[in-house]
């Protein structure tokens, strides 16, 4: 018989844990989301019959090792995953600058499309969306997850793919790894979704930017990437540092001081007529990553996986998934 796992988070690092374990053991995979992929995040929004398409997450990335290049080939034959050149500019207060080419991949239609055909594959991993877990609670061996009094469970092994403070939240005390989880600081980061009417002629000439603010991060055009449609969609995020300093703030103020920042830099309306949204992810990055793969307490059977181990890269994400998939399975 298979043994039982539970991985908590069906972001990239959950996802590809729970897809090389998915052979030899019995997954079930919960997220407190509606939908998977975690920041491999897309919106979708409509005006009349204008659809917008807003990758409010991770706006693209890169595949550097064998395994993450192995792991995405059958997503580049189903064509889940496509290559991205935008033009790109640098901008400031004294002006625009040119950046030079550089392709860039994105998964297709959209960022959280990686979730869905990721599940499409699997037979007998039981997903349980919209499900907050609460409290781990039982014995090592024989875990049952809490969900607002609705349980699940036993499990012999569970895994954390969530933020380093969330994981925290859940781990026993006595875990191996809580002291190490304690030392993870993390920030946040507000991402601004403007649709634009094809009236209002936005007229940008470039695609993504990289801005030297000390608020503003970067911009992009998500409905420039290959396999979106719709309307003119523009995603504007904000450095990490300044979103920490800010994260508890009023959203509305917020969106303001981001849309105004925008119209000094670059000149663009930031009166979006089709689509004005403000998204606020608290734990975005790790100011210092923790430096490991993975972690894990055997006496337990607890883990914990995440970008946040590495850095804060969608590849940072698949290799901590990976590291602790090939543990497990070497048991």
């Amino acid at each position: 018989m298979k043994k039982k796992i539970a991985i908590i988070g069906a972001g990239l690092a959950g996802l590809v844990c729970a897809d090389y374990l998915s052979p030899d053991f019995e997954i079930s995979l919960f997220d407190k989301s509606r939908g998977m992929s975690g920041r491999l995040s897309t919106r979708r929004a409509e005006d009349g019959n204008l659809v917008f398409s807003f990758d409010h997450g991770a706006q693209y990335f890169s595949a550097k090792s064998a395994a993450f290049k192995d792991w995405l080939k059958p997503f580049e034959v189903s064509g889940h995953v496509s290559r991205w050149q935008p033009q790109m500019v640098n901008i400031s207060a004294r002006g625009l600058v040119p950046h030079p080419k550089s392709e860039k991949l994105v998964f297709s239609p959209s960022m959280n499309s990686v979730g869905k055909a990721q599940f499409a594959q699997w037979a007998d991993t039981q997903l349980y969306l919209d499900s907050s877990v609460v409290e781990i609670d039982g014995a090592p061996g024989a875990w049952h997850l809490n969900c607002s009094r609705k349980f699940h469970g036993p499990f012999e092994h569970v895994v954390l793919a969530v933020p380093a403070p969330q994981a925290l939240a859940l781990l026993p005390q006595h875990a191996d790894f809580s002291e190490s989880l304690e030392r993870v600081q993390m920030r946040g980061c507000h991402s601004l979704m403007l649709g634009y009417l094809p009236e209002q002629n936005v007229g940008a000439d470039w695609q993504f930017a990289f801005f030297e603010d000390s608020m503003l991060g970067i911009a992009a055009f998500s409905s420039s990437k290959p396999g979106r449609g719709g309307g003119t969609a523009l995603v504007v995020q904000t450095r990490h540092d300044w979103s920490q300093a800010h994260i508890e703030d009023d959203m509305e103020l917020v969106a303001s001081l981001i849309a105004h920042r925008l119209e000094d830099l670059t000149g663009l309306c930031p009166a979006a007529e089709g689509y004005y949204k403000l998204h606020r992810w608290r734990y975005a990055s790790a100011l210092q990553p923790a430096g490991v793969t993975n972690f894990y307490d055997d006496s337990l059977k607890l883990y914990a996986i995440g970008d946040w181990c590495l850095g804060s890269k969608v590849e940072n994400a698949f290799t901590s998934g990976y590291s602790l998939a090939e543990k497990l399975n070497s048991q």
